[in-house]
């Protein structure tokens, strides 16, 4: 059997890949160390590559040999201003913003996810105040607008485990609108969110 044929009877993953070789992909994953960045951090937009990714951090996660926080972000709306805008607005904020092994994905067309490797659940409340900070420091410029506008976002995020991504991305989701609910804007997933 040549190296990369697909056995017959093999499991396949999840994209219809045989599940060895994705089971190999997660294993060889890393979120690598801080480096500098000769730009700002890409902004995922491809739903395979997102999932891939956040499978591949939840693995690794899971065997124990890493942490990761997964937040949800989006914008509260504003009166007649295009939500497409403003969430690509934040994304370049925290492209421009964050850790070199940071990610940054977009999750529909007003939220975006956001995976921070390393950071501990101790750290994760103040790490979301951080993230908020990054959109309220400075108003808007967005195009066809004559006045800068303020921006108020809400979050939620949740410490990854190993849970199914999606379950994870609905945790960071309720925690987002618990946050938003409260006026706090930020919130971290715990088991009595329903």
């Amino acid at each position: 059997m040549e190296a990369g044929e697909i056995q017959e009877g093999e499991p396949m993953g999840l994209f219809g890949n045989p599940k060895s070789s994705v089971e190999k992909k997660a294993a060889e994953f890393d979120f690598g160390e801080r480096k500098e960045l000769a730009g700002p951090l890409p902004v995922v937009e491809n739903l395979v590559e997102t999932v891939q990714w956040l499978e591949n951090a939840r693995q690794k996660v899971s065997s124990g040999n890493a942490s990761c926080c997964l937040v949800v972000c989006a914008p509260n709306s504003i009166d007649g201003v295009a939500m497409e805008l403003t969430v690509g607005e934040i994304a370049n904020r925290f492209a421009h913003s964050l850790r070199s092994y940071d990610a940054i994905f977009r999750h529909g067309r007003d939220k975006l996810l956001v995976a921070l490797p390393h950071v501990k659940p101790s750290d994760a409340p103040a790490v979301l105040q951080r993230l908020k900070a990054i959109i309220a420091r400075l108003p808007f410029k967005l195009p066809n607008q004559s006045v800068d506008i303020s921006v108020t976002v809400s979050l939620g995020g949740v410490m990854m485990d190993s849970s199914p991504v999606q379950e994870l991305i609905n945790r960071a989701d309720k925690a987002m609108e618990a946050g938003r609910i409260s006026g706090n804007y930020t919130c971290m997933w715990t088991s009595d969110l329903h």
